[in-house]
C-alpha cells in the first residue's frame, strides 16, 4: 500500500487529503470518503476524540485493491477556508470538487462516494452533479435537521439525568434551569433562524449559524428520492444520533439499488455499545478500534459492485 498527499482546489481553496493506493497495477476503483459534522479531519477524528474511521477504512479497501481519498475538512488540519463559517453547500461543493478533481482520472476504474452521518445526505448531492458508480452510507439519517435535533436532545437529556456525581449534579441543575436540553436547542434554532450571521455566540461558545440555518433548509427524502446508482445503506443498531429507522425509510426511497444492511448495538462511533448505551458509552467506545466487521462489508459491497 503506498499513500500520498494530494491537494484539491475548490473554488478559492485547497483541501489537503491523504490518497491510498493499493500494491497491485491499476486501475483501481476509488473510494472518497465524506466527514460527518464537526471540526473533522481526513481521518474523522478531532483533538478530544480520534475515531480513525477513515484511515481504518482506507487501509482495508487497500487490501482488496480499492484505493481511498480522505481529506480534512475545509478549516480543518492542514485545508484551507473556514470551518466555522462555512454552511452545509461549502461542504457539498467541496466534496463535488474532489469528485471532480478524480472523475476521468485514467488510474480511477470506478469512483465510489463514502459519506458518514452528515456525509450520508451530502455523498447524493455530489451524485446529481458527478458520474458516480455507487454510495456508501454509513449512519445515515432521512429525518429533518429540527426533529433529529429534537431526538438527540432527549436522548442528551436522558444521558444528564441518569449521570452520577457532583459535576453530573451541577449539569443538570443548569439544564433543568434553562428548561431542558430540547428546550435549549428550540431557542438555538430559533435564533439561528432569526440571524443571516454565519457564526453567532452562545454563551462562550462560537455556532456555526450558516450550517444549521442550511441544513434545516434541505429535505432528505428529496435527496434520497433522486439516487441513481448502487447504494449500501449500513445502519447502526444502536445509534443514538440518526435513528436506525431510517435505513430503511433510505432504502424504500432510493429502491432496488439499495442494500440494507443493519449492524446491531453498533453506534453511531462504528463501535459496538459495552455496558452503557448513547453518549454514556462514548468514552469507552473511543478506547477501541473501529468495528471490524464495518470495514468487512464495505469491502465485500465495493467488491461485489465490480462484478
Amino acid at each position: 500500500m503506498q499513500e500520498r498527499e494530494i491537494k484539491v482546489k475548490s473554488d478559492e481553496i485547497f483541501l489537503y487529503g491523504s490518497l491510498t493506493i493499493p500494491d497491485t497495477p491499476g486501475p483501481h476503483p476509488l473510494v472518497i470518503c465524506i466527514h460527518g459534522s464537526g471540526p473533522l479531519d481526513r481521518n474523522e477524528n478531532i483533538p478530544f476524540m480520534k475515531l480513525n474511521i477513515f484511515n481504518t477504512l482506507a487501509a482495508a479497501l487497500a487490501d482488496i485493491g480499492v484505493a481511498c481519498f480522505r481529506y480534512d475538512k475545509r478549516g480543518i488540519a492542514k485545508s484551507g477556508g473556514h470551518y466555522y463559517s462555512a454552511g452545509h453547500s461549502d461542504l457539498v461543493a467541496d466534496a463535488l470538487a474532489v469528485a471532480r478533481h478524480f472523475e476521468g482520472d485514467p488510474q480511477v476504474e470506478k469512483l465510489i462516494l463514502l459519506g458518514h452521518s452528515e456525509g450520508t445526505i451530502i455523498a447524493p448531492q455530489v451524485a446529481q452533479s458527478c458520474k458516480i458508480d455507487g454510495l456508501v452510507m454509513l449512519a445515515p439519517f432521512v429525518t429533518p435537521l429540527e426533529a433529529l435535533l429534537a431526538l438527540q436532545g432527549a436522548e442528551m437529556q436522558r444521558h444528564i439525568d441518569s449521570n452520577k456525581g457532583l459535576a453530573a449534579w451541577f449539569v443538570r441543575q443548569y439544564t433543568r434551569l434553562a428548561g431542558g436540553v430540547v428546550a435549549i436547542n428550540n431557542r438555538l434554532i430559533a435564533h439561528v433562524r432569526r440571524t443571516t450571521k454565519p457564526v453567532i455566540r452562545r454563551g462562550l461558545k462560537r455556532v456555526t449559524a450558516r450550517w444549521i440555518r442550511e441544513l434545516l433548509e434541505i429535505n432528505p427524502p428529496a435527496i434520497f428520492s433522486k439516487v441513481q446508482c448502487p447504494t449500501l445503506i449500513l445502519v447502526a443498531g444502536a445509534d443514538v444520533q440518526c435513528p436506525p429507522a431510517d435505513g430503511a425509510k433510505i432504502a424504500a426511497l432510493i429502491g432496488e439499488k439499495a442494500t440494507h444492511v443493519l449492524i446491531p448495538d453498533l453506534s453511531h462511533m462504528l463501535r459496538i455499545e459495552g455496558d452503557k448505551h448513547g453518549f454514556a458509552g462514548y468514552a469507552e467506545q473511543m478506547k477501541r478500534p473501529m468495528e471490524p466487521v464495518v470495514a468487512k462489508t464495505v469491502s465485500d459491497w465495493v467488491l461485489a459492485l465490480g462484478k
